[in-house]
């Protein structure tokens, strides 16, 4: 793809990098904020070395107001695109999509201020207003990676200096935004989501 997007934009500078650490010293020093009126497009596959997924998706997007962020995966199930439009990302875009089609949707949201969030499929774009967002804070994220480490309510209440009735509040919370009914379901669907690393 990289090949497709110096030919897509020619006076634009495209950079490619195997992980997301690689990636962030592109942003490092002063690089963003000397282009006051610029927007840092990112196109992020899912399946990087390293830190993955929805938890490289949040990671890329605190690093600057700026950065827009596209994803690409072979994985464009409804579960997997809508957690990656909640935690921010402005497009989704599927490995088995037509190149040429994926360049246009690009080309299209680059060149567009205001850009509406897109999914383009193996079989051709899809209505995002069908798919359920899931949008987990960060404190929940916490919890949850707390959760995969098999803590308790109990636990996790001590580690976070919060009685257990709140911690149990906020287990439910990601159950419901998972749409998942136990701890093991929950972990799998991290894992799968790259919420938090597999290594759980």
């Amino acid at each position: 793809m990289e090949t497709a997007l110096n030919e897509t934009f020619p006076d634009s500078i495209v950079k490619a990098y195997s992980s997301l650490e690689g990636s962030l010293s592109c942003f490092n020093g002063s690089n963003v904020n000397n282009e006051p009126e610029g927007v840092w497009w990112v196109l992020m596959d899912l399946g990087l070395k390293g830190i993955t997924g929805l938890a490289a998706i949040r990671v890329i997007l605190s690093v600057e107001a700026k950065i827009k962020l596209i994803t690409v995966s072979g994985n464009d199930d409804e579960l997997q695109v809508g957690a990656c439009f909640g935690s921010g990302a402005t497009a989704f875009i599927s490995k088995g999509a037509p190149v040429a089609e994926s360049m246009t949707l690009i080309k299209t949201l680059v060149n567009n201020q205001q850009p509406k969030s897109r999914w383009l499929s193996a079989s051709g774009y899809c209505n995002v207003k069908d798919i359920r967002q899931i949008q987990l804070t960060d404190r929940q994220i916490q919890v949850l990676s707390m959760i995969c480490e098999g803590k308790t309510n109990k636990d996790i209440a001590q580690a976070l200096g919060i009685t257990e009735i709140t911690a149990k509040s906020h287990v439910g919370g990601i159950f419901k935004e998972l749409r998942v009914v136990n701890r093991t379901q929950s972990v799998l669907v991290a894992q799968k989501l790259g919420i938090v690393s597999a290594k759980y």
